[in-house]
C-alpha cells in the first residue's frame, strides 16, 4: 500500500483526537487528502495532510489534528478515507466496531474497514505495524513521533562522571536511577532535516535552570517526544503528584522551555540498555530508549537484524524488547492541562502577593515622604512567573 493510516486516536474530543498517516518518503502530498465521512456515508470535509512531522522506515509521517484547518474531530460511527493525488482511495477506515458505506465522494460505493476498538479512553490509540492490514491498541500513543533522542553535547551521567552522549559506545556504563550502573546495549545516531516540519515537531530546548536551581545544569536539547521525569523531588513535584514520564513538547508552556523553530537540521542520538531506564542528562532525570514496535519499524533491516542478535526475537505489538516502561508515560494533553492549571494558580497567588506588597508598602512610603528619592526606590519588584 503506497500510503496508509498508521495510527488513530478517536477519543477525547476534537482538540486531542488525531489521525497519523505514513506516506513513502519523498512523495509530493500537496494533492493528497484525508476525506472525513459522516456515519450516513456522506463527505463531511476534505483535509490536507500538512507537512512532514518525522521520517521513519522509509515513510514520511503526517499528522491531521486540531492544528489542521477545518478539523472536525472523530465522532462515533464516522469514517476516514486517505486519497492520493489521482483521486484514488488508498484506505477507507472506520473504528469502534462501525463501518460506513460511502454515498458520495472518492470512496463512493465502497464500505470502510473497521480498524477495531479498545481505545475509548485517554492514553490509548489504534496503531498498525503492518502497513494498515491490522490494528492493535497502543497504550502509549506518540502521534507523528520519532524515537526519543538527545542532541550532541548532552552530558549523560556515568560511573566515571558525565560524558557527552556522542562519545558513548555499546558496552559503556551509564548511571541509572533504579539499577545503578548499566551497560549500553545499542546506540544509534542520524541526521534529521527539519525544514518544513511543523513547529510542534521541532526539537525542544530546556534552558539551564528553567525547572529549578541547576535543573537542568545546562541547556538540554531533546526530540519533541523525548520523555523527562516529573513528580520526583526537584522535578516538578509541585505539578505532578507521582513520578511519571512527560513528553518534552508538553512542557513548552513553561518559561525557559520552547521549540527550536528556526532549526533546519539536527543530529539525534539515542541509546538502549537491557531495560528502559531513568538516566541523568545535563543534570535532569530523563529516559533511555524504549524499543517498542513503533521504534523498531522505523529502522532499516540491518538495524533490526542487529537488535535481534542483541535482544532476541522482535517484539510483538504489545511487547517491547527492553520494556516495560520505567515509569508511567503521560500523554501530551494530560501534561499540558496539569501545567496550565499550575501556572494559572501560581499567577493568581503572585498577583495576590503583589497587591499585598502594595498595601503593606503604602504607609511606609507616606512616612518616608521627606526622604524624597530614597523613598521612590522602595517599590515592590514584580517577580517573573516560573514553574518552580
Amino acid at each position: 500500500m503506497p500510503g496508509y493510516i498508521s495510527e488513530i486516536d478517536y477519543y477525547g474530543g476534537a482538540s486531542v483526537e488525531w489521525v497519523e498517516i505514513a506516506i513513502p518518503t519523498g512523495t509530493d502530498v500537496s494533492s493528497y487528502s484525508l476525506v472525513m465521512y459522516t456515519s450516513s456515508g456522506y463527505v463531511d470535509v476534505s483535509l490536507s495532510l500538512g507537512t512532514v512531522q518525522s521520517t521513519a522506515g522509509g515513510h514520511d509521517v503526517y499528522l491531521v489534528n486540531a492544528a489542521t484547518p477545518g478539523w472536525p474531530g472523530l465522532d462515533q460511527g464516522e469514517g476516514v478515507a486517505l486519497v492520493d493525488d489521482t483521486g484514488t482511495v488508498q484506505q477507507f477506515l472506520s473504528y469502534k466496531g462501525f463501518t460506513v458505506t460511502a454515498q458520495d465522494g472518492p470512496a463512493a460505493g465502497t464500505t470502510s474497514v473497521n480498524a477495531g476498538s479498545g481505545a475509548e479512553e485517554e492514553g490509548r490509540s489504534l496503531q498498525t505495524d503492518d502497513g494498515g492490514a491490522s490494528y492493535y491498541v497502543q497504550t502509549a500513543p506518540n502521534p507523528g513521533s520519532i524515537p526519543p533522542c538527545y542532541a550532541p553535547g548532552t552530558l549523560i551521567d556515568t560511573p566515571d562522571g558525565p560524558r557527552a552522549v556522542e562519545t558513548l559506545r555499546p558496552g559503556d556504563l551509564v548511571m541509572t536511577l533504579d539499577h545503578g550502573p548499566q551497560a549500553i546495549r545499542w546506540i544509534h545516531s542520524g541526521d534529521h532535516p527539519l525544514e518544513g516540519a511543523e513547529d510542534d515537531a521541532k526539537p525542544v530546548l530546556i534552558k539551564a535552570g528553567a525547572l529549578g536551581r541547576n535543573l537542568p545544569a545546562q541547556d538540554l536539547i531533546v526530540s519533541q517526544q523525548h520523555r523527562i521525569l516529573v513528580g520526583r523531588a526537584g522535578h516538578l513535584q509541585q505539578v505532578f503528584a507521582d513520578e511519571a514520564f512527560a513528553p518534552a513538547k508538553a512542557l513548552t508552556a513553561a518559561p525557559g522551555i520552547r521549540h527550536m523553530k528556526g532549526k533546519a537540521q539536527i543530529t539525534w542520538i539515542h541509546f538502549a540498555c537491557d531495560r528502559h531506564e531513568v538516566v541523568t542528562a545535563n543534570g535532569w532525570l530523563s529516559e533511555s530508549l524504549l524499543l517498542g514496535a513503533m521504534v523498531v519499524n522505523g529502522l532499516h533491516a540491518a538495524e533490526r537484524k542487529a537488535l535481534t542478535e542483541i535482544f532476541g526475537p522482535a517484539p510483538t505489538p504489545d511487547v517491547t524488547w527492553n520494556g516495560p516502561p520505567a515509569r508511567l508515560c503521560l500523554r501530551v494533553a494530560e501534561v499540558r492541562r496539569k501545567l496550565a492549571r499550575h501556572l494559572k494558580e501560581k499567577g493568581r497567588l503572585l498577583a495576590k502577593d503583589i497587591r499585598k506588597w502594595d498595601r503593606d508598602l503604602a504607609p511606609t512610603q507616606c512616612q518616608a515622604g521627606p526622604i524624597g528619592k530614597a523613598a521612590s526606590s522602595a517599590r515592590p519588584r514584580r517577580k517573573a512567573l516560573r514553574v518552580a
